[in-house]
């Protein structure tokens, strides 16, 4: 098809997404400012000039084909390319200002993102920070969030951007281990002061994995707290071994204040794996907001480079 006979169809594929997000013909009309015949309309046309049928039509339901199921994902595409470029301009001609509110778990918010921040206010004289620190899953909506950063599968009916891998690992100070010696394998951490969490039950129950092996062992200490950086701080005045994620122990592994144990073991648990950077596609409109998860995302990139 030539450029000139696609430009027409721009629209109708506008059309197809509006439909399948709304979920009828007379909402995507609502959203449209049009009418639900003139939305069908729109869809036959596309599927003339495609030579498919997009959409199967009930008189309850619509359901996308597999060849509409394609021409959907190009569609959005299209549409985000489009947003991508209002939003670049608006970025040149609207000032960075008002306030934006951020949630994130406690151990990436004060050991990655906080140390940051005065960098990014330097920046943006006008720009205001509101941090909601916690390790619960926000509603960004009835908490009036702009931005969370979120560990696990992200929620659906937002933009969610890949922000970094969380591993929980195991760290102690060299003078722990050389007091009370170095364990070779899971079950040796019966036998020491180990420091966990202490928030759930089960919390005490230490599951680690090296390939295809998994191995489970009940740990106990004289020390314990939901908090990593004072398990951090634990260890490295010599309590015992401490599970920490990864990033929290970065620059003690660097002064040598803290050593990793079991270094081909993970230790699986609820605070680890892929985390995401989520917020709404209207929010992301404000270059407030914006700016604010451009600076995390290169907060991420820069960590993602260093470990790599």
């Amino acid at each position: 098809m030539r450029t000139n006979e696609l430009f027409p169809l721009l629209p109708d594929l506008a059309a197809l997404v509006t439909v399948i997000e709304a979920g009828s013909f007379s909402a995507a009309a609502r959203q449209q400012g049009s009418t639900p015949s003139a939305v069908s309309r729109q869809i036959a046309r596309l599927e003339a000039a495609l030579g498919l049928t997009v959409l199967e039509r009930s008189t309850r339901r619509l359901r996308l084909t597999a060849g509409g199921q394609e021409v959907l994902r190009h569609a959005r595409t299209m549409l985000e390319s489009a947003q991508a470029a209002f939003d670049g301009a608006a970025s040149h001609a609207s000032n960075v200002e008002g306030r934006v509110r951020l949630s994130a778990p406690k151990a990436a918010l004060r050991q990655l993102i906080h140390p940051r921040l005065p960098e990014l206010l330097a920046s943006y004289p006008q720009l205001a920070l509101e941090l909601h620190v916690t390790d619960q899953v926000v509603d960004l909506i009835a908490d009036g969030v702009d931005i969370a950063v979120r560990l696990g599968d992200p929620p659906s009916g937002y933009v969610a951007r890949p922000f970094m891998e969380v591993r929980t690992l195991l760290f102690a100070a060299p003078d722990y281990l050389a007091r009370a010696g170095t364990p070779q394998s899971p079950a040796e951490l019966a036998q020491h002061s180990c420091l966990h969490l202490a928030e759930l039950p089960g919390d005490d129950e230490w599951c680690l994995v090296r390939g295809n092996e998994r191995q489970v062992v009940h740990v106990r200490g004289r020390y314990a707290s939901n908090h990593s950086e004072m398990r951090r701080e634990a260890a490295e005045a010599g309590f015992g071994i401490a599970c920490l994620p990864d990033f929290t122990a970065r620059q003690q592994l660097a002064t040598g204040s803290l050593v990793q144990v079991l270094p081909g073991w993970q230790l699986l648990g609820r605070y680890q794996g892929s985390s995401w950077l989520v917020y709404s596609a209207d929010r992301y409109r404000a270059p407030r907001v914006r700016v604010v998860v451009d600076f995390l995302l290169q907060i991420a990139d820069q960590w993602g480079k260093a470990t790599s």
